[in-house]
């Protein structure tokens, strides 16, 4: 029940923070520049509709307000409703943002299904993940009804794809265990991991997916951020393939995106709103 309130408070802060957006960019940035004219003005990166016309504190969430640019100070986004930003360290340490450096490293994929155990154990595979498996390869085995995990290898992959389900049997042997007091058809739990070569890779929690593209922030001199769009490729549980986009040695956000990625977008608007005055 816990988890389910925690889901739906997270659904509407991200429902009402869209809503903030498109208010903003389609009419605050118009609104504010005809009220303030040439004036500073200061607005809240969690709820950008707050402006004032001189530096204080959000009344929705208490944050310090931020100075609007003007976008002939800032370099522009090759991504459309976005642009580069610049963010103070302590503003960053108060939302959290962590970077990491960029790097090749072999990616790891754990394909997980379930199968049964018939004096051998039977798991099911999708046919998509076939093509990762070979004769010969690793398996972990876990019975439920006995508490316990087994090392195994693939013996043998069936040559058939079921119409139905879309999966391929595919059968393990298990590695020195006394199988013959075994109850057959016992449930089972498998997991095959998959090295997929070197590639270029970033964690998941990196990727700020709007659906119709990928975007990453990347950690330029100083405290400027660069919104970055990229083209994934393989994926694992907890990271992403990167075909293009991003090189070794580039520093990238890893935690704390959100803040910048609202802010990017709350700039973007201003910069917009600014130019169509």
């Amino acid at each position: 029940m816990k988890t389910k309130k925690i889901v739906l408070i997270i659904i509407l802060a991200t429902i009402a923070l869209g809503i903030g957006l498109f208010i903003w960019q389609n009419y605050v940035p118009k609104q504010a520049m005809t009220k303030h004219g040439h004036h500073e003005i200061w607005y809240c990166p969690m709820h950008p509709w707050i402006l004032y016309d001189h530096p204080g504190r959000c009344p929705i969430c208490g944050m310090d307000l931020v100075k609007k640019v003007d976008a002939p100070q800032q370099q522009g986004s090759a991504i459309e409703g976005y642009t580069n930003i610049s963010v103070t360290t302590q503003r960053q340490q108060l939302a959290g943002v962590r970077t990491a450096v960029v790097n090749k490293r072999t990616l790891l994929k754990t394909i997980r299904t379930a199968g049964e155990y018939q004096g051998e154990v039977y798991a099911q595979v999708f046919e998509e993940d076939i093509g990762l498996i070979k004769v010969g390869q690793r398996a972990i085995v876990e019975i439920p009804a006995r508490h316990q995990k087994y090392e195994g290898i693939v013996r043998n992959i069936d040559p058939m794809i079921d119409e139905s389900s879309r999966k391929i049997r595919v059968r393990i042997w298990l590695n020195h265990v006394d199988q013959r007091r075994w109850e057959s058809n016992m449930f089972v739990n498998v997991e095959l991991p998959v090295q997929l070569g070197a590639a270029i890779v970033v964690p998941r929690e990196a990727v700020m997916d709007t659906g119709l593209r990928k975007i990453v922030f990347v950690c330029k001199s100083g405290n400027s951020f660069e919104p970055r769009e990229i083209q994934t490729g393989r994926e694992t549980d907890d990271s992403f393939e990167v075909k293009s986009g991003l090189k070794e040695g580039e520093l990238i956000v890893v935690n704390g995106n959100f803040l910048l990625d609202s802010e990017s977008r709350v700039q973007a608007g201003l910069e917009r709103g600014a130019t169509h005055e």
